[in-house]
């Protein structure tokens, strides 16, 4: 097997394997092709539940589940918190603004793997997430700041890849062993035009360039040949038309609703919480007895998830049983799984929730994937299960239909995209490589121990994914 000596890692947030593909047989992308898909054929992973940027940076970053992680979305409430403060604004956590997103790293659960424990000198452009790294790693930790902002008034989310490129050749003179590079366009044009605009498929072309200069300032430093290069992305996007507003029902049906950025926003006194993440999931809390008293019996939810779900915008609904399953309810039935020693036992009610064909009731995760990761909810079973194993996720979950979103207060912007749920359009991504990989489904979680098998490291304990190296 060949073994690399430096890994040029590049997120393209936001981006869709297949716009990349269509784009591809256009004849559109040559240096991609060129340097990165001789084949022609865009590599197809699953990404991580919830896809979110954040949370689904994770797996890159450390070859495991953000619900492993603590990191059940962009937003989430601490029961726990909210009981020793007066105000929801002490419990409530969100990642999108750039001062808070300094949390995420905090809040990651402690002693598990990270690019450091691999790569002691990896470098960082625009990342989320550098534990184990010292400070000066983050070759952007001020600049991202004056870049997003600009991108923010300017709408020119393409400078912004601009920036990424410049710190991300900065990363390589420095001789660091990894490069982890986030170029934010894909996702801040589609989300404003939508992911199949003109505007979004821009991103795509100018990524383009980006490759060939890449190569060229690599083949310029004679490291092109022992230099592993790889293009992913933490989430796709769907086209969004129209609205639902999560908050207003939930607060019809169970009193006073905190929901981050809405305004006038309830300071106390709130019975329910409801933190959209990507605007395509959320997650649901409910004071019940208590924020103290841990999470309210589930049995009164299964009427308002069939509520819930006679709206247009809803697709599932789920939520932890008593007796130790998750249950999940769809427009076309019901399910309930949990994880076993080795796998998952699913089980359906009535119809599938998810449109399946029958599974086995009993699966490991890689058959998992592979049975169900050319459906229309690739490893939705799996994904959700792990999304669960974090205490901070919400007692209810709830994703919403293509075409719609969970949210109707103000944005800086009018969503044209979403995403965040178990949709193939938000949970499919493209991978593209350099270096060879083993045939068949894959999970973005599995490209952690490729990457560290590829360059020869030690694979740190607690890795979920499995590696794709041939």
């Amino acid at each position: 097997m060949r073994k690399f000596s430096r890994v040029v890692f590049m997120l393209f947030d936001g981006a869709r394997w297949d716009v990349f593909q269509r784009l591809l047989d256009a004849g559109e992308l040559p240096h991609v092709r060129a340097n990165l898909v001789p084949d022609g054929r865009v590599r197809r992973a699953v990404t991580a539940f919830p896809s979110v940027s954040g949370p689904a940076h994770l797996p890159f970053m450390t070859g495991c589940f953000p619900g492993t992680l603590g990191t059940p979305g962009v937003y989430w409430f601490d029961r726990g918190v909210q009981d020793k403060h007066s105000t929801g604004l002490a419990a409530t956590r969100s990642y999108l603004t750039l001062y808070k997103v300094s949390n995420f790293g905090r809040d990651v659960t402690p002693n598990t793997p990270t690019l450091a424990a691999a790569w002691p000198d990896a470098r960082y452009v625009f990342a989320w997430y550098t534990r184990g790294s010292p400070d000066n790693a983050l070759l952007t930790r001020w600049t991202k700041v004056t870049s997003f902002v600009r991108g923010l008034m300017t709408r020119d989310w393409l400078r912004c890849d601009d920036d990424a490129e410049a710190a991300q050749n900065r990363a390589i003179d420095m001789g660091g062993s990894f490069v982890f590079s986030v170029f934010p366009s894909p996702d801040e044009l589609g989300h404003r035009f939508g992911p199949t605009s003109v505007q979004a498929e821009a991103a795509y072309r100018k990524m383009d360039g980006t490759i060939e200069r890449l190569f060229q300032l690599l083949q310029q430093r004679g490291e092109a040949e022992d230099t592993l290069v790889i293009l992913s992305s933490d989430h796709g996007l769907s086209t969004t038309s129209s609205h639902f507003p999560l908050d207003r029902m939930v607060e019809s049906a169970f009193g006073t609703t905190l929901t981050y950025r809405r305004w006038p926003s309830p300071l106390g006194g709130f019975q329910a919480v409801v933190l959209p993440s990507g605007n395509g999931m959320a997650n649901v809390y409910f004071r019940g007895d208590g924020w103290d008293k841990g999470r309210p019996d589930a049995a009164g939810f299964s009427g308002f998830a069939s509520d819930l779900l006679a709206n247009p915008g809803i697709d599932h609904v789920a939520w932890r049983t008593t007796d130790g399953w998750l249950r999940v309810t769809g427009q076309g039935g019901a399910a309930r799984m949990r994880e076993v020693k080795g796998g998952l036992m699913y089980i359906v009610e009535g119809k599938d929730p998810f449109g399946y064909n029958p599974l086995p009731t009993t699966m490991d995760a890689e058959t998992t994937l592979h049975l169900t990761a050319n459906t229309p909810y690739p490893d939705a079973p799996f994904g959700l299960l792990t999304w669960a194993r974090s205490p901070r996720s919400g007692d209810l979950l709830v994703t919403s239909r293509l075409g719609y979103d969970l949210r109707d207060w103000f944005e800086y912007q009018d969503p044209r995209g979403t995403h965040g749920g178990l949709h193939a359009e938000h949970s499919h991504v493209p991978v593209l490589c350099n270096a060879p990989l083993l045939e068949g489904p894959m999970r973005t979680v599995d490209l952690y121990p490729t990457m560290v098998e590829l360059t020869g490291r030690l694979l740190p304990a607690g890795v979920e994914g499995i590696s794709r190296a041939v």
